[in-house]
């Protein structure tokens, strides 16, 4: 379901030439996307190719049962403020127990601890999704980290050999910020609700990289897939790798942790507040908190808590 767009802009995408109106002018120029006028008609590039629910849901159905693709509602949205913003509320109101939704631009795209996702129109990934699960919250805190593996393992299925994690929700490549992820928890009259955003970044403008507040990269053309096909294989994982972790946890995860956390044997800084603790970073626990080994000892932090950079960062 297309939703948070304009009647004209959908024609427009589909190819057709559209009046110039003053409210479809101010739509195109909110989101970013050129077009051109040919006396009182408005055209934009056919070459801006958006997000397709039958080509992301034909690229799910090779990854998911039919029962569990029967099961999901899906919505995409040209514009919308934060898509887990859509999924807490579409789970808190108790008429979806397995959602996703996808934008082609936030408004107020959310990163961990309050930060700001920056979101531009039609370039890049940004979905959640969202479920209700028969496990107590207590027992989801190695989630994130097994999102993030699942994303790893299809960017290098894809030929993005050098992606890796930060602990614990920081998606790397080439020394820079690729994606990130954000777990929350919802309630929901079913049981607790598990909301999983994920933030990629394809193409960024150098206006859009201004407003990072840290080193990032993007994936650009080395991925050899659409973005639907991209966000179909995404979330067909995601859904597969959730249903896995609610049945065991996170204890059959933890061993394969090191292989993808690049920063694994480094010294690194772990940042609470105004504290900082630095030691070697040696992985997690069985249930996904960090293990840093201190000058005084092991020390053991949970995500909620902190923050990570490496000691050269200080």
């Amino acid at each position: 379901m297309i939703k948070s767009s304009h009647p004209e802009f959908e024609k427009l995408i589909s190819g057709h030439s559209v009046p110039a109106g003053a409210e479809l002018v101010e739509f195109l120029d909110a989101l970013g996307v050129a077009y051109s006028k040919i006396g009182a008609f408005l055209t934009i590039d056919s070459s801006l190719v958006l997000l397709d629910e039958r080509a992301i849901c034909a690229e799910m159905r090779q990854l998911v049962s039919a029962s569990q693709m029967d099961l999901l509602d899906i919505e995409i949205h040209r514009v919308t403020t934060s898509t887990n913003d859509v999924v807490v509320q579409r789970l808190s109101s108790g008429h979806s127990t397995s959602i996703l939704c996808a934008a082609e631009m936030q408004t107020a795209g959310k990163g961990r601890r309050g930060r700001s996702w920056v979101s531009p129109f039609g370039r890049n990934i940004y979905l959640t999704y969202g479920c209700v699960v028969q496990r107590r919250a207590s027992e989801l805190s190695g989630l994130s980290l097994v999102i993030g593996m699942t994303v790893v393992d299809v960017l290098r299925a894809l030929g993005i050999e050098q992606v890796g994690l930060k602990w614990p929700n920081d998606i790397l490549l080439e020394g820079g910020k690729l994606g990130g992820i954000l777990v929350e928890l919802s309630s929901s009259p079913n049981g607790v609700g598990v909301v999983v955003g994920l933030g990629l970044n394809l193409s960024l403008t150098l206006t859009d990289k201004d407003l990072i507040d840290q080193p990032c990269t993007v994936a650009g053309s080395d991925i050899g897939v659409s973005r639907n096909v991209l966000l179909g294989k995404l979330c067909g994982e995601i859904l597969n790798v959730i249903r896995k972790f609610e049945n065991t946890g996170f204890k059959v995860f933890c061993e394969r942790w090191t292989s993808y956390n690049l920063h694994h044997g480094h010294r690194i800084n772990v940042i609470r507040g105004e504290e900082i603790s630095s030691g070697l970073d040696c992985g997690v626990d069985i249930e996904g908190n960090l293990l840093l080994l201190t000058d005084s000892g092991m020390e053991v932090y949970g995500s909620g808590e902190v923050s990570v950079r490496l000691a050269a960062d200080r």
